[in-house]
């Protein structure tokens, strides 16, 4: 019972789909079940991929897919993205950095790295639904996937830029959630087969990413974790791309 509590209070916290008790501390608790989340936002983008790639020429199956996507998530993960877009650019110190990460009007950088990472991760998914269901439906299984556990791996490896949740969520990711967090991720990445290698790509995004988040805020925080995810995805989709072709 403690299992499936902690799953749900995982779906709760990371996403819009409606459950009963959600609770942070749970979510925090059972980070390592995000690989598992992943694999149920697939799910459920592969019922309206198999939907539309019957119904609609390839180019808008892939936007519905990536709609779907966004949508599940409450458009969180493509808001820190965009948070932390107008936070890098930012000039000063550390800290006006992070104060520009926090304002919530959306600036330029901000909108133009949505607008670049949602064209291409669109345009990946339609190749990939001009290619065929199967490879369409391997790609977002993995992409999900891929995303989740670069989350996990985010939350794990940097130190928060503040007190707060975020910081109590950071504190919960030990070593521990990280190994069953891999390991769950490696037994559903061999479902797909050999094209799962394109989840290794999520290893330097992650790697990049703490780099450049930890000299330009001094530390991550939750948009930066939403980031991660939503490059991960991007860069998986390329990574079965290139694969596939």
């Amino acid at each position: 019972m403690g299992l499936i509590k902690g799953f749900r209070d995982t779906v709760g916290f990371f996403t819009i789909i409606p459950v009963r008790d959600g609770d942070f501390f749970g979510a925090a608790d059972h980070a390592y079940l995000l690989p598992v989340l992943g694999v149920l936002i697939a799910a459920i983008c592969s019922l309206f991929a198999v939907i539309s790639f019957y119904l609609f020429p390839p180019a808008v199956t892939g936007m519905i897919v990536l709609l779907v996507a966004l949508l599940i998530t409450g458009f969180n993960n493509i808001d820190g993205l965009a948070d932390v877009a107008d936070g890098m650019m930012a000039h000063g110190n550390s800290e006006r950095r992070r104060s520009a990460m926090k304002d919530t009007r959306l600036g330029i950088s901000g909108l133009v790295i949505c607008i670049f990472m949602i064209g291409l991760a669109g345009t990946a998914l339609a190749e990939l639904a001009g290619a065929g269901i199967l490879i369409l439906l391997k790609a977002i299984f993995l992409s999900e996937l891929g995303s989740k556990y670069a989350m996990l791996l985010t939350s794990f490896a940097g130190k928060p830029t503040y007190d707060g949740l975020g910081a109590v969520f950071f504190e919960h990711v030990g070593n521990l959630q990280i190994v069953i967090g891999s390991i769950l991720t490696i037994l559903f990445g061999i479902l797909a087969g050999k094209i799962a290698v394109a989840l290794l790509l999520v290893i330097p995004v992650v790697g990049v990413v703490f780099i450049l988040t930890g000299r330009a805020f001094d530390g991550i925080s939750g948009d930066v974790i939403g980031a991660c995810g939503e490059i991960s995805r991007v860069v998986v989709l390329l990574g079965v791309l290139a694969y596939h072709f």
